[in-house]
């Protein structure tokens, strides 16, 4: 990956989310998307259809969650990656586990990091 490869792999995951909550996998992220108010609203929005090929693209990504070893930064990167995925607004997240957005958000960059160096190995 390049030297963004961080804001790379957050791309990748974002797109992951929407093109597995847009294909309705029942193993995917949909239901925990669904939990969320706004999600309704702009589920016009995610009704397209895509490739085999953008499929796997995105089950591919959906693992890379699988490579953080911490349950509770992988939990944090995972919230993070579907409010951008426009499931929720991750201030909301924050607040209701009493976590501090800046550190929470610092903490994935650092994840991201590590994600991308394993992933480009």
């Amino acid at each position: 990956m390049t030297t963004n490869a961080p804001d790379m792999v957050m791309e990748r995951l974002v797109e992951a989310v929407e093109v597995i909550a847009a294909t309705g996998k029942g193993d995917g992220p949909k239901a925990v998307l669904a939990a969320w108010p706004d999600y309704r609203r702009k589920a016009s929005r995610r009704r397209r259809s895509y490739s085999p090929r953008e499929i796997s693209r995105a089950e591919e990504a959906i693992t890379w969650f699988s490579l953080v070893e911490d349950p509770e930064a992988r939990r944090a990167l995972q919230f993070e990656v579907m409010c951008k995925a426009g499931a929720g607004k991750f201030s909301r997240i924050c607040d209701k586990y009493g976590w501090k957005r800046s550190t929470v958000t610092s903490r994935n960059k650092v994840v991201l990091k590590g994600l991308a160096d394993r992933v480009a190995s």
